[in-house]
C-alpha cells in the first residue's frame, strides 16, 4: 500500500475516534465538507444537515463572527481562534467551546479544519475555582477584621490588667503594712500585758498578713510572666540547675540530701523564666522532702515526641494522690495544708504558663508518701 493510502487511512482513523468534535470546510468557499462523529454526537444535528453549509448557517454558530469574515482572518494568518464560544445544541443544551481553525494542505489541496473542543465542565471548574476565591478572601477580611477586634480586647484587658497589679501592688499592701506595723507596735506595747493567747491571736494575725503578701508578690510575678517578651537563646540546662541549686544552699544546708543531676541537654528558652521553672520546681522537691531522714532529688530527661525535649525533677518526699495530678498546676490549688507545707499555690501555675508560653507541655505523677515526679517539655 502507498505511503500516501497509509497516512489518509491513519489520519481517518484519529478524524473517526476523535473526542473533540472536527469540522473540514473547503478553503475557497468556507462550505463544510465533512465532520466527525463527536461534532454530530455533540451538536445533535447530522452530518446531512451540515455538509454544504458554512460555520455561519448552523445554529449553534450564530455568535461567530461572519464566514467572510473568518475566511479572511484564514487568509492572512492561517490560524482563528474563539476562547469560551457559546453554543446552543438542537436539543437545547447551552454548552461552551474552543474553536480553533487551521488551514492546511491535503495532497494537492488546502482546507480549512476546525477542531471544535467541549469547554463547558472546565469554564464550570474555573466558575467555581473563582467562587471559592472570592470566598476565601471574604473569610480572610473577616479573619483580618476578627483579629483586629480581638487584638484591640487583647489591649485593652492587658492595660486593665497592667492595672489591676498596680492596684494590687499600691492600694493592697498598704493596708497589709498598717496590720502588721500595728501587731509589732502591740507586741511591743503591751505584750507583758496579754495572756498568752492573746499573744497567739497577734501572732495567728501576723503570719496570716505576711502570706498574704506572699500571695500578692506570687499573683503579680504570675501576672508578669504572661505578658513578658520571650527573649530565647541557648540554655545549657546542666548550668542552670546548677546555678539554681547553689541558690538554694541556705534552705538545704545541715540536711542529708543527694542531688543526682543525670545528662543534660543544650535548650533554646528564655534563660531568666526556664530559671524561674527550676527554681519553682527544685523548690517544691527541697520543700517536700524536708521530713525525710534522707532525701534525694534527681534532674534528667526522659524520651519524648521527636520534636520536643521532656525535663524531669523526681523527689523522695511526701508525693501526692495522682487523682489530684490535673489540679495541680490550677492557682491556689494545694493539696497539703500550710501547716505541713509553707506555700501559696501559685509556684506550679507559674511554671506552666511559662512552659505553654515556651509551646510545652506540664504533666506530673505521684504517691503519696513515696515521691513526686514533674515533667515539663520544651520544643526541641
Amino acid at each position: 500500500m502507498p505511503a500516501i493510502r497509509v497516512s489518509e487511512l491513519s489520519y481517518r482513523r484519529l478524524f473517526e475516534a476523535a473526542r473533540d468534535g472536527i469540522l473540514i470546510l473547503n478553503v475557497d468557499t468556507g462550505r463544510i465538507e465533512d465532520v466527525n462523529p463527536f461534532l454530530v454526537e455533540l451538536l445533535g444535528f447530522t452530518r446531512a444537515e451540515m455538509i454544504g453549509c458554512t460555520v455561519g448557517e448552523l445554529s449553534p454558530f450564530k455568535d461567530i463572527e461572519s464566514n467572510e469574515a473568518m475566511l479572511q482572518q484564514l487568509q492572512r494568518h492561517g490560524y482563528v481562534r474563539y476562547e469560551h464560544l457559546p453554543l446552543e445544541t438542537r436539543a437545547g443544551r447551552r454548552i461552551d467551546v474552543e474553536f480553533v481553525s487551521n488551514v492546511y494542505e491535503a495532497g494537492s489541496r488546502k482546507v480549512i479544519q476546525c477542531n471544535i473542543r467541549d469547554i463547558t465542565e472546565r469554564k464550570r471548574a474555573e466558575g467555581e475555582i473563582l467562587r471559592l476565591h472570592a470566598q476565601v478572601n471574604a473569610l480572610n477580611a473577616d479573619l483580618e477584621r476578627r483579629v483586629f477586634e480581638r487584638t484591640a480586647q487583647l489591649e485593652a484587658a492587658n492595660e486593665d490588667l497592667e492595672a489591676f497589679s498596680r492596684s494590687v501592688s499600691h492600694d493592697l499592701r498598704a493596708p497589709l503594712r498598717h496590720v502588721l506595723g500595728f501587731v509589732e507596735l502591740l507586741h511591743r506595747d503591751v505584750a507583758t500585758s496579754l495572756s498568752e493567747k492573746s499573744l497567739r491571736h497577734l501572732t495567728t494575725i501576723s503570719e496570716s498578713a505576711q502570706r498574704m503578701g506572699h500571695m500578692i508578690d506570687d499573683l503579680l510575678g504570675l501576672s508578669r510572666v504572661g505578658r513578658a517578651t520571650l527573649a530565647k537563646s541557648s540554655v545549657d540546662l546542666r548550668e542552670l540547675v546548677g546555678e539554681t541549686i547553689r541558690e538554694m544552699e541556705p534552705d538545704t544546708r545541715g540536711r542529708d540530701l543527694v542531688w543526682d543531676i543525670r545528662s543534660l541537654p543544650v535548650v533554646r528558652a528564655d534563660r531568666g523564666l526556664l530559671r524561674l521553672v527550676l527554681a519553682n520546681l527544685i523548690g517544691n522537691a527541697v520543700k517536700f522532702t524536708g521530713e525525710k531522714v534522707r532525701a534525694v532529688i534527681e534532674i534528667g530527661t526522659v524520651a519524648g515526641a521527636a520534636d520536643e525535649t521532656v525535663i524531669y525533677v523526681r523527689d523522695n518526699g511526701a508525693g501526692f494522690d495522682v487523682r489530684y495530678a490535673d489540679k495541680l498546676f490550677d492557682v491556689f490549688q494545694r493539696l497539703h495544708s500550710e501547716a505541713e507545707f509553707k506555700g501559696t499555690g501559685v509556684g506550679l501555675s507559674t511554671v506552666r504558663r511559662i512552659v505553654q508560653r515556651h509551646g510545652g507541655r506540664t504533666w506530673a505523677e505521684g504517691v503519696v508518701d513515696q515521691g513526686a515526679t514533674f515533667y515539663f517539655s520544651l520544643p526541641a
